[in-house]
């Protein structure tokens, strides 16, 4: 997930399980299933997995690694409208392998992959929020992921692509229920990559090999245009780009997970998130990660990376959706006490719950709060699956 932290398992592994051993042409529409089933699904023995930290390299790892069962990348950004409105973008991309190599077979069309898209903009002054998803075959030019020549990973029309080094433009446009909605982006990278865990190998859970690849490109400076309800509003703002990869599952008794990555206007970075299980004992070991503000390591703290025992989430109210009759945390309190920072978060729009081939919610969040005795601000991102199961 986003480090778990990613639906990206949930849809990915369920796709999975819905489409495993399936070469025939892909349906109309893959089922929706389970949490618990698509991330429990086994994900045997003949896919690569992570197990040790490997040497990231860039730009080879911005690509994909077909040999491992699921991978994603993850956009999503904050941006702010010339008159000072607030808006919010996903745009994830998700590649699940139906097979650990491809079959022989004469047709173009023939894969062993098979891409999934998620696009949503919140818009902050209308308080609407619209999302759309769109998925094929990594096969045809239909949809895949490269990092030679040059980075690009794409579904159909929706894509990410370098157009020099460090620069990424990415392009999504969908019929939202008021007219057009679209994103027309371009993200510059400001600070080098974070990988999170050991070197970038994330655990999952106690198993071997439950674990992935997971970094993170922080600190994006963001400009272009946004189209909501037909109208076209340039902005500017921060981007956060996740790639993970790997073959994983769910372990125990986890239900689902809560997601946070926010971006603090001290420059400062936060990823963590928590497990949630059926029976509310704690879930697996987890952890997350803490950019200090100038880009270094907290020098008191030690380390980049914290643990579960480092800090709280606690849900300060509650939302239930009007479309699926599920109830979400809406709003939250983060503290890490042996630091001394303490932050409130809320939604910029209640209803940013994703009603597409698996139901969940993911959306823009405002941050305020202390960081060691001084006021901060700051803006990100909240994922929540698994309730309603």
């Amino acid at each position: 997930m986003r480090s778990i932290g990613k639906v990206c398992w949930l849809v990915i592994g369920a796709m999975a399980v819905v489409l495993a051993g399936c070469m025939a042409p892909v349906p109309s529409r893959p089922v929706s299933a389970s949490v618990v089933e698509a991330m429990n699904a086994p994900a045997g023995d003949s896919y690569a997995q992570a197990r040790a930290p490997m040497a990231l390299q860039f730009p080879r790892d911005h690509g994909p690694h077909p040999g491992y069962r699921t991978e994603w990348w993850y956009y999503t950004g904050n941006l702010t409208g010339p008159d000072g409105g607030q808006y919010g973008y996903q745009l994830t991309f998700f590649r699940t392998a139906l097979a650990p190599e491809l079959p022989a077979r004469a047709s173009t069309l023939a894969t062993n992959q098979i891409y999934m898209a998620h696009f949503a903009l919140t818009d902050g002054p209308r308080q609407t929020h619209e999302a759309f998803d769109r998925y094929s075959r990594g096969a045809g030019g239909l949809a895949g992921a490269t990092s030679d020549p040059s980075y690009r990973v794409w579904v159909e029309d929706w894509n990410a692509t370098e157009v020099e080094p460090g620069v990424t433009h990415l392009q999504a446009a969908a019929a939202g229920q008021d007219g057009p909605v679209a994103i027309d982006l371009t993200l510059r990278e400001t600070r080098l990559p974070v990988a999170h865990g050991n070197q970038g190998l994330h655990q999952k859970g106690p198993e071997p090999g439950n674990a992935s690849y997971y970094y993170s490109l922080v600190g994006l400076d963001t400009t272009g245009t946004i189209t909501s309800a037909g109208q076209t509003i340039p902005v500017t703002g921060l981007s956060w780009m996740d790639h993970e990869f790997g073959t994983s599952a769910l372990s125990g008794a986890a239900v689902g997970w809560d997601w946070f990555s926010l971006q603090l206007d001290n420059g400062a970075a936060l990823m963590l998130y928590t497990i949630r299980t059926a029976d509310g004992s704690p879930g697996p070991a987890v952890t997350g990660t803490l950019l200090w503000p100038d880009g270094s390591l907290p020098p008191h703290a030690g380390k980049m990376t914290i643990t579960g025992t480092d800090f709280t989430v606690d849900p300060t109210g509650t939302w239930t959706s009007p479309t699926t009759g599920i109830a979400y945390p809406s709003g939250w309190q983060i503290a890490l006490p042996a630091l001394d920072i303490r932050l409130d978060l809320q939604p910029l729009v209640p209803d940013q719950e994703m009603d597409v081939n698996f139901v969940y919610w993911e959306g823009a969040v405002q941050a305020t709060g202390q960081w060691q005795g001084q006021p901060v601000t700051g803006r990100g991102y909240v994922e929540l699956t698994g309730y309603g199961e």
